[in-house]
């Protein structure tokens, strides 16, 4: 069925929703597994500008490092399962779901994998969620695992 399935990460415990269903769809049909986490950077024009978003001490740094970490851990889980894993901390001056798109078309992935964040209220009229955005852009099949759902605040 799926050969490469992309799963672009938030490092948060959302992750474990769509990581159990993966992990299940990769031993059934010997799926490699690419897991990301995106770090999106200020567009500038300097690449000196761009650089100083991702050196050492600054926030972009920090949270490569803890990707970084993250994604060898769930690598390893995800080994002693027998799963092949690709694992990648991209930074993009692209929006996210721009990102995501491209990144899959580029390495080949026949399916994208994503939780879906509930949004309730105003937040769903004034944003759409990342995999909305994914969906709307992609000609690859999508699949969504139901996250959490916001509560409204009143």
């Amino acid at each position: 069925m799926y050969k490469k399935i992309l799963v672009p990460l938030e490092g948060t415990e959302n992750d474990g929703i769509v990581l159990e269903h993966v992990r299940r769809m990769a031993k059934q049909s010997a799926a490699v597994l690419v897991l990301i986490q995106l770090h999106r950077v200020l567009k500038e024009h300097d690449e000196g500008l761009r650089k100083i978003q991702t050196e050492i001490g600054s926030a972009g740094y920090l949270k490569k490092e803890k990707a970084e970490a993250y994604l060898a851990e769930l690598e390893q889980s995800f080994r002693k399962d027998g799963i092949e894993v690709l694992k990648e901390f991209l930074v993009s001056t692209e929006p996210e779901a721009d990102t995501i798109v491209k990144y899959a078309e580029e390495k080949g992935c026949d399916l994208v994998a994503l939780t879906n964040q509930h949004k309730t209220g105003l937040g769903s009229w004034f944003f759409l969620n990342i995999e909305e955005k994914v969906k709307r852009r992609s000609s690859l099949p999508l699949l969504l695992v139901a996250g959490p759902k916001d509560k409204e605040k009143s």
